[in-house]
């Protein structure tokens, strides 16, 4: 009984369990199809709003639409590298208009001055007139170039005008008479043969314009620089040849090295060409002086100064008679050109002889020292004698002769003097100009000595050798460049009252480290702002770099700048721990605020929403201290207004007023970083104590806040979100915090490394974020996916400046400067590239229903251009297959007469590329053995093997050829063997017996194959 109850119990237990296991599966089957439906719900959901959200990018532009694919285009539009390390400099004449070209005559409507100059082991040409860079050359090897020497040879003139001449002078003699015609036979033998002499020494040099650099490691390079107008095509197939493109878009210009060679076995001190341009003058630091034939490439002379002392300078007459060497030392040496032979030597000045000039009769040489002496002597004796000298007041750092009757002279204060030169007359001064730093504060600053002079519009080998050359002095001063010790080249124009000069633009060829940058407004003179490690705020107008103008008057470096809404103020602070205030009327300053700080002053801003009744300035320095400057009181009543009163502004003294309030302490540490609400209502300031301080705007006066406290370490930059109440910070701990202004807290954190982040800035209406960090990076973020939407290496170290400019085509344009002294622009092209995209999309849309059309018509030749242009390895392989499949003949014969000859080089390695692809196939090979056969016969073997990129293809193509031709034999092969079976399985042969069963007749008969062709026989 119990047996049969456990039984029972068991059965009944089971049939539970299945049952519960079969309802627990239809719960499951449910869940599961539930679980499903919801997440088709989410899926059509999700792409409703994307179409919704796709919908409202075509609606608000491109940038939207490529925003929301999560891609932004960034490209460097323009950058400003460092164009000049120090050294002498020379000019170019090139030639902008479309009829000229760099070996035609060139004159000044048709032509550019080009100002060439070296950094490091590059050479650089540059605009003179707004400072673009035209073209550069960066040597081979790892080098410095010491000096720097440039000529423009032009065309000869056309000869008719000469044959014209001797035809007259021919007609002429023949009425003198017979009597004269021996001894005009004799002048005119005399005369071909001094005229044959001199075009064996003189003959002219290839025109054109070059460049020639002499190294630290001895070496000489001659380059030369072509201009190449649109029309002609430009291969610079080596990396070394470096061209670049003027904004115009006319022409491009290429530098491509002409020869090279060791020109000394000590270091080259001088390297200079003559005036013709045909020979190149190198002089070294043993005293050897060697001339060569540059075009040529020989050795003319070898000459050598008897000081045996270090070259210092070099000149060389236009008529190449005279030869004059200066040295380090102070000795003075002239050469007969043409003899090679010492003429005169004398030791005329105690220090490095900077410049020699020869008078037009050659009879006397003016020589002018480091010493401030200018020596005037005879060269007719072995022995000069001084016949004249005169003491300069300058400390000489650089000297030019313009010609025998005028004398620039640099000094190591910044001082440029012109003087009047003559063997009779006393010394005259023309005009003098004060140094930056002396005109200052009286005190004598090396940066600012003179290390290079140039005339302006006076390039080598542009103006005649004639007779007259050298002799007339027109008495108009003429302008100069005039290159410091601070890698500044400055364009000095004479002023209005003809006693000196003043500095129209500036060559800014080394930045050092950029500091601080802000754009001005649109529609504004100028593009930036830029503080650098200098004294100086510059202040461009182009792309280049050159500057026109520049702010002088702090006595220390500047570590800051700020611009008004209007433009109309700027405001200057730094290490001198005051803020000038500038008008951007007569670029003076007009107010200094003193005593709000006991340190260096790091950051300032204006206020957002600036007016007449108020308008203020905020400042923040090392010494922990926060300031209020009211700019409304003091310095806009300071601003001229009519003309009257900016004359009269300009011999006004500048008013110095204090600061209205501040906060005293208002961190734990120097402060670094400051920033204003657009609202005006919220002012935030940051340092190294690692906080954030939140402070209220009430009128004039500044109340705290709050404190943010987040970040590990101390914070470098701030930004206001422009469409929300969002604070952004940077900090050196790698991260990038967003702080709301409703919440006081800290609701995202953007970081990527631990690498420092100094800047930071909101842009596109606060949805992205641009911020640069210590290692010259600069990352876009999305806001909302709180990722990097775009990175680029654009400088290789700490980026310290960092600024947004709106664009009139709302694009954006990123400034950034950083501590290599390159200044940066990048533009987001986010919207141009959308556009561009859905274009060509719009185009392949065409394209691909014009192939579908042309393949339903038959139209095989269209439709095989069509899907090659559209890049379509499919599309090609049936319009082969369709053609070939309806008349082979006529496929083949269009292939090879027609089609294949008129393809480009791109669109023929492109049918080799889908032909590699096919014939890895073995359904796809007989399409790529047609393309092969029709190649083959249309093209030499010679025209497939010049192209570089054929060879690789060409070798994948033989090994799948020969499988595949492997594969055919082996198919063909076989077949034979049903042959051999067909033929033996005769009808003779055929028997319902088995196999081993033989006929006696039949063996004794043979085999059925003999026997046929024993018959056959």
């Amino acid at each position: 009984m119990y047996w049969c109850v456990c039984v029972e119990v068991r059965r009944f237990t089971y049939m539970f369990s299945i049952l519960f296991l079969m309802l627990l599966g239809f719960l499951l089957r449910g869940w599961t199809i539930l679980q499903y439906e919801e997440k088709e719900k989410k899926k059509k959901e999700g792409k409703a709003l994307v179409d919704r959200r796709l919908t409202l990018a075509s609606l608000c532009g491109g940038w939207w639409r490529a925003r929301m694919e999560g891609k932004n285009c960034f490209r460097t539009k323009w950058s400003q590298s460092p164009v000049y390390s120090g050294g002498n400099i020379a000019s170019l004449r090139l030639p902008v208009s479309q009829g000229a070209s760099s070996s035609s005559l060139m004159s000044s409507s048709s032509s550019k001055e080009g100002l060439v100059m070296a950094c490091g082991d590059t050479v650089n040409v540059l605009w003179a007139s707004t400072g673009d860079l035209v073209a550069s050359y960066k040597l081979p090897l790892e080098d410095v170039i010491l000096r720097v020497d440039a000529v423009s040879i032009l065309r000869p003139e056309e000869p008719g005008a000469e044959n014209t001449n001797s035809a007259a002078k021919n007609n002429k003699r023949r009425m003198v008479g017979k009597k004269k015609e021996g001894a005009e036979r004799k002048a005119n033998r005399k005369e071909v043969n001094e005229t044959s002499l001199d075009l064996s020494l003189h003959a002219s040099a290839p025109p054109g314009s070059y460049i020639a650099v002499g190294t630290r490691t001895l070496q000489v390079y001659v380059l030369r620089l072509d201009c190449i107008h649109e029309e002609e095509d430009v291969k610079t197939s080596s990396s070394l040849v470096d061209s670049s493109v003027d904004n115009n878009g006319s022409f491009s210009c290429v530098i491509t090295p002409l020869r090279s060679w060791t020109a000394a076995q000590q270091a080259i001190a001088v390297v200079q060409f003559t005036f013709s341009g045909r020979y190149l003058v190198s002089g070294s630091t043993d005293g050897g002086v060697k001339i060569w034939d540059v075009f040529n490439h020989h050795l003319t002379h070898n000459l050598r100064i008897p000081s045996a002392s270090i070259v210092h300078s070099v000149y060389v007459d236009p008529a190449e008679k005279y030869i004059c060497v200066g040295s380090f030392e102070g000795h003075v040496a002239v050469f007969d050109f043409v003899e090679k032979t010492l003429i005169s030597h004398g030791h005329f000045h105690v220090s490095a002889v900077e410049s020699l000039c020869l008078t037009p009769n050659n009879e006397h040489l003016f020589s002018i020292g480091r010493d401030r002496k200018l020596a005037i002597c005879t060269v007719d004796s072995s022995t000069s004698r001084e016949v004249r000298s005169f003491i300069v007041k300058e400390h000489v750092s650089s000297a030019l002769f313009e010609s025998p009757f005028r004398l620039h002279v640099g000094a190591m204060d910044g001082t440029l003097s012109t003087y009047s030169v003559s063997v009779t007359e006393p010394l005259r001064l023309l005009r003098r100009m004060r140094g930056p730093s002396v005109a200052a504060d009286g005190t004598p600053d090396d940066e600012w000595a003179i290390r290079s002079l140039l005339a302006v519009q006076n390039p080598k080998g542009v103006h005649e050798a004639g007779p007259l050359y050298g002799l007339l002095d027109d008495g108009n001063s003429s302008s100069l460049y005039a290159a410091d010790a601070a890698f500044n080249i400055s364009h000095l124009l004479p002023d209005k009252e003809g006693s000196g000069y003043y500095a129209s633009s500036t060559l800014v060829g080394f930045l050092d480290q950029v500091l601080d940058l802000k754009p001005f407004p649109p529609g504004f003179p100028f593009q930036r702002m830029v503080v650098t490690n200098s004294k100086d705020v510059r202040c461009y107008s182009t792309s280049g770099c050159l500057s026109s103008q520049t702010l002088r008057g702090h006595k220390d470096i500047v570590l800051t700048c700020a611009v008004s809404a209007d433009a109309g103020i700027i405001a200057t602070a730094g290490k001198d721990c005051e803020i000038r205030f500038w008008s951007t009327t007569n670029w003076k300053t007009i107010a200094i605020g003193q005593g709000g700080h006991g340190a260096d002053i790091t950051s300032i801003v204006f206020n957002a929403k600036e007016s007449e009744s108020y308008m203020v300035l905020f400042s923040v320095g090392v010494d922990e201290n926060l300031r209020l400057w009211d700019v409304g009181m003091h310095v806009l009543p300071a601003l001229p207004q009519g003309e009257t009163e900016v004359k009269m502004s300009i011999i006004a003294s500048p008013i110095i007023f204090s600061h209205r309030s501040g906060i005293n302490a208002a961190h734990e540490g120097p402060i670094h970083a400051i920033a204003v609400a657009p609202n005006d209502q919220y002012l935030a300031t940051a340092g190294k104590d690692k906080n954030v301080n939140l402070w209220n705007i009430n009128g004039k006066k500044i109340f705290r806040d709050a404190s943010l406290k987040g970040h590990r370490r101390a914070v470098s930059c701030l930004s206001f979100s422009p469409s929300d109440r969002v604070l952004a910070s940077a900090s050196n701990d790698g991260s990038v915090r967003l702080w709301s202004l409703i919440s006081l807290t800290c609701v995202k954190t953007l970081q990527m490394d631990r690498t420092p982040v100094l800047q930071v800035a909101f842009f596109n209406k606060g949805t992205q974020l641009v911020t640069g960090n210590a290692e010259g990076v600069l990352r876009v973020w999305a806001i909302a996916e709180s990722e990097v939407v775009w990175s680029g290496e654009t400088h290789e170290d700490r980026i310290w400046a960092l600024s947004l400019v709106e664009q009139e085509n709302e694009n954006v344009l990123v400034l950034s400067g950083s501590a290599d002294g390159v200044l940066m622009a990048t533009e987001d092209y986010t919207s141009e590239e959308a556009e561009r995209v859905r274009s060509e999309r719009h185009e392949v849309i065409l394209k691909e229903q014009e192939l579908a059309n042309a393949m339903r018509r038959g139209q095989y030749t269209e439709a095989f251009l069509l899907a090659l242009k559209l890049n379509h390895p499919r599309n090609l392989r049936q319009v082969i297959m369709k053609w070939s499949v309806k008349n082979a003949q006529d496929c083949e014969t269009t292939l090879c007469r027609s089609i294949l000859p008129s393809l480009g080089e791109e669109q023929f390695l492109r049918l080799l590329q889908f032909t590699r692809e096919w014939v890895s196939n073995a359904r796809h090979c007989s399409v790529a053995s047609l393309v092969m056969h029709c190649v083959l016969a249309s093209h030499h073997f010679t025209e497939l093997v010049s192209m570089p990129a054929v060879r690789t293809i060409l070798e994948a193509l033989l090994a799948y050829m020969q499988r595949h031709s492997q594969r055919l034999h082996e198919v063909l092969r076989r077949t034979y063997y049903i042959d051999y079976v067909t033929r033996t399985l005769g009808p003779l042969t055929l028997t319902s017996e088995p196999p081993f069963i033989r006929d006696a007749a039949t063996v004794d008969d043979g085999p059925v194959l003999k026997r046929q062709r024993a018959e056959a026989v």
